[in-house]
């Protein structure tokens, strides 16, 4: 089980729900997949094993953490810029509870992300559970 953070623009929300057709999904996915690689190519994704991020959230406080800790591995959320400093902080306490390498790289990984989010002002974290 994954959980995907991914550094994308703003979406915009469809006005009114309709049914796509065959051709209109398969260009949908298309432009999908090179978005994902054009974003992975930039250092814009981060591919999370829940696995390994849930035990370490819950050792650093889990729902006491301000973003962290309200994050649902099995649901999307968006994370905005106004937010960061708070998950500087949820950070921080993750890195001072990791007990082992793997977790070290985790938070690395995830401090990397966030370091690319600073220079990409009109960016949004969305954060894709399974």
């Amino acid at each position: 089980m994954g959980l995907l953070l991914a550094l994308r623009p703003p979406q915009s929300r469809p006005k009114k729900p309709r049914r796509a057709t065959r051709a209109q999904r398969r260009e949908r996915r298309r432009a999908d997949a090179e978005e994902w690689e054009t974003a992975r190519q930039r250092g814009w994704l981060l591919d999370v094993e829940v696995e390994r991020l849930l035990p370490l959230v819950d050792s650093a406080g889990g729902t006491r953490l301000p973003i962290l800790g309200r994050l649902d591995p099995w649901a999307d959320t968006v994370i905005d810029r106004r937010d960061l400093p708070m998950l500087d902080a949820d950070l921080d306490r993750l890195e001072a509870v990791a007990g082992d390498d793997t977790q070290r790289e985790l938070v690395a990984a995830i401090r990397q992300l966030l370091m690319t989010w600073r220079t990409e002002p009109d960016l949004s974290l969305y954060c894709y559970g399974d």
